[in-house]
């Protein structure tokens, strides 16, 4: 409905006789209804019943933008949603392939230290472990498998991460006390027996 609808409401009520009391009363409903900046006095029944369905018209369609809004936000949250559980997947998989890796690193330090001519202290800096674990690991991610190495073994005094300062000649490392019975036989769901690793 448009202007010209209330202008032909308008002149329909000017032809229409009303009681004056039932016709007041009904403006100020219709007034009220609508919120509309008339004077309640100055509109007809007519006149009214059409401001009043312009009404419903308006918020049905402030209806449907809301509804359209809500639709946008049950997408977005669905795709937050779907993200966070992404995110949550890798950061299982990049914690079990840590997991892994310093299973790995583990073995080859109980392998070496097992060697009658070895040293029982197996040391490995972030060269070496790429060594071991065939360059599978980068670099910068060296130092958490080394972390994560001394996390599963859990004893300080037979696992540990010395770290260098920048100015020192020797490198950060992780060592092992291959000689301490504190080497778990189980890390991280692998087992390491006699330098054999196997699941």
């Amino acid at each position: 409905m448009n202007d010209d609808d209330l202008m032909d409401a308008r002149q329909t009520d000017e032809l229409v006789g009303e009681d004056e009391a039932q016709t007041i009363a009904l403006r100020k409903l219709i007034y009220g209804l609508v919120d509309d900046e008339v004077d309640p006095t100055e509109v007809g029944q007519v006149e009214g019943a059409v401001r009043v369905v312009q009404h419903i018209e308006r918020l049905e369609d402030e209806n449907d933008e809301l509804r359209e809004e809500v639709r946008r936000l049950r997408d977005t949250v669905r795709e937050m949603q779907e993200a966070a559980d992404l995110y949550q997947s890798v950061s299982h998989k990049s914690a079990a392939t840590r997991d892994r890796q310093a299973a790995q690193l583990l073995k080859k330090a109980v392998t070496l230290g097992s060697s009658p001519t070895a040293s029982r202290r197996q040391e490995f800096d972030a060269s070496r472990i790429q060594d071991v674990l065939d360059g599978e690991v980068h670099r910068t991610n060296t130092y958490d498998v080394m972390d994560r190495a001394a996390e599963l073994v859990g004893d300080e005094n037979t696992c540990w991460v010395q770290k260098e300062p920048r100015t020192s000649s020797k490198n950060t490392r992780l060592i092992v006390d291959t000689s301490s019975d504190y080497i778990p036989k189980t890390v991280a769901g692998v087992r390491i027996h006699e330098g054999v690793l196997s699941e």
